[in-house]
């Protein structure tokens, strides 16, 4: 466990505990105390959803338009598990340090055209080829489309392809 998160319980505790002193020190209305309470209740639930980028969780935000694969591993539909089938992906954004920053997890939803994709990069990793992939989001080109056929613009999607990673060009000496 981190010292980090280990130090936010803490002082959750500790909060918690002064909240419960104030409220059975002070002579103030019951709904101002109930009010309290539930305000921070609230902001308990507010954060713990905020931490999750802290602690390693997959991110739902969108790829970023150029990324090397580092790993991903693939969940498909279950129906025994009552499971609609998950792709995670560990990728270093291209634009930050040429790809070797700190990896990413992020989660995209199962599509049969993604799997093969992530399934023949996954075999190219493991041969030893680095992989590029490339995000190209089909809403920002059909945007204007979509708007004149009165379609809705969440239902174009995003294409993913992946690619050898080009060799490095390495300074003269």
């Amino acid at each position: 466990m981190n010292s980090e998160i280990f130090l936010i319980i803490i002082c959750y505790i500790i909060l918690a505990f002064l909240l419960l002193l104030f409220n059975l020190r002070t002579n103030f209305h019951w709904m101002i105390k109930s009010t309290m309470i539930v305000l921070t209740t609230l902001f308990y639930i507010l954060t713990y959803d905020s931490f999750k980028n802290l602690i390693g969780w997959p991110s739902n935000d969108p790829l970023p338009d150029r990324f090397r694969l580092v790993a991903a591993q693939i969940y498909e539909p279950n129906a025994l598990l009552n499971s609609e089938g998950s792709i995670f992906l560990w990728i270093t954004d291209m634009d930050d340090l040429a790809g070797l920053s700190t990896p990413r997890s992020h989660s995209l939803k199962y599509n049969k055209e993604v799997h093969e994709r992530v399934s023949k990069a996954l075999v190219s990793l493991k041969n030893g080829v680095p992989q590029m992939g490339e995000n190209i989001d089909e809403n920002k080109k059909n945007i204007i489309s979509s708007i004149l056929k009165k379609e809705k613009a969440a239902a174009v999607s995003s294409k993913l392809n992946f690619f050898d990673m080009p060799n490095q060009l390495l300074p003269e000496k």
